[in-house]
């Protein structure tokens, strides 16, 4: 667990909105598996799409990674989030496309937007976990509608706060054509079902926490990368 996280579990039901928001919000590092990810698999050229986006950490991340020859793609559902967004990305070495757009399964061109704990940036979402009102209407997209002509991905980053199975059941055509590698945080059991998408489409799990791979059965992780059978590590031992 990161200590952002950890540190959210520990604030006090009274913290008000803004202090808790100083306290976690995007100027914070990306966790340790994704930047570890990112380090050792991301090459220069690859086209990234940051679905989840927030204010750019991670987008920052992949910028650096690919360079000047790649391409970066970062959506995020919250107009005040993404307009932050966009002032951050113009030093950045990547072409950088900020979209204000909520990643789901393609069935809808707007969707419901709901806060999170304290209503925080971070923690805005498609997928309710409680009987919360939403806020806004968003415009949204699939990602495999939005790349329909598109460049081939590389990879695909996913935290998108529970709405994890929309996402994946939006990119079926890209998961079993394009077959980029997928890094995805699944913040809770409704969201681990999501995983059925990668499953069906040929894809090994690990848990990017420590390698470890992990069977159809496991219970779930918090940090899990998904690559296609014929490229993930056991994959390429059998092959030795």
């Amino acid at each position: 667990m990161s200590l952002v996280r950890s540190i959210g579990r520990l604030l006090p039901e009274r913290l008000t909105a803004p202090v808790a928001e100083r306290l976690l919000d995007g100027r914070t590092p990306t966790e340790p598996a994704l930047e570890r990810v990112i380090g050792e698999l991301v090459k220069p050229g690859w086209s990234c799409a940051d679905v989840g986006a927030h204010r750019g950490v991670a987008t920052a991340h992949l910028a650096a990674a690919v360079g000047p020859s790649g391409r970066v793609f970062a959506f995020e559902a919250h107009p005040s989030n993404a307009r932050k967004l966009k002032k951050r990305m113009p030093d950045r070495p990547a072409d950088v496309v900020v979209e204000n757009l909520a990643i789901s399964d393609g069935s809808s061109a707007t969707l419901e937007l709901y806060a999170g704990r304290f209503k925080r940036s971070a923690e805005w979402t498609v997928a309710p976990r409680t009987a919360a009102r939403p806020l806004l209407s968003v415009p949204a997209a699939s990602l495999d509608d939005y790349f329909a002509e598109g460049p081939p991905l590389d990879l695909v980053k996913i935290d998108v706060e529970g709405a994890e199975p929309q996402v994946l059941a939006g990119m079926t055509r890209i998961l079993n054509e394009v077959r980029p590698a997928v890094f995805i945080e699944f913040h809770d059991e409704v969201g681990w079902g999501g995983r059925r998408h990668l499953l069906a489409a040929g894809y090994d799990l690990f848990d990017a926490s420590d390698g470890r791979r992990l069977s159809a059965s496991d219970e779930r992780v918090y940090h899990c990368l998904a690559l296609p059978a014929s490229e993930s590590p056991s994959s390429q031992r059998d092959a030795d």
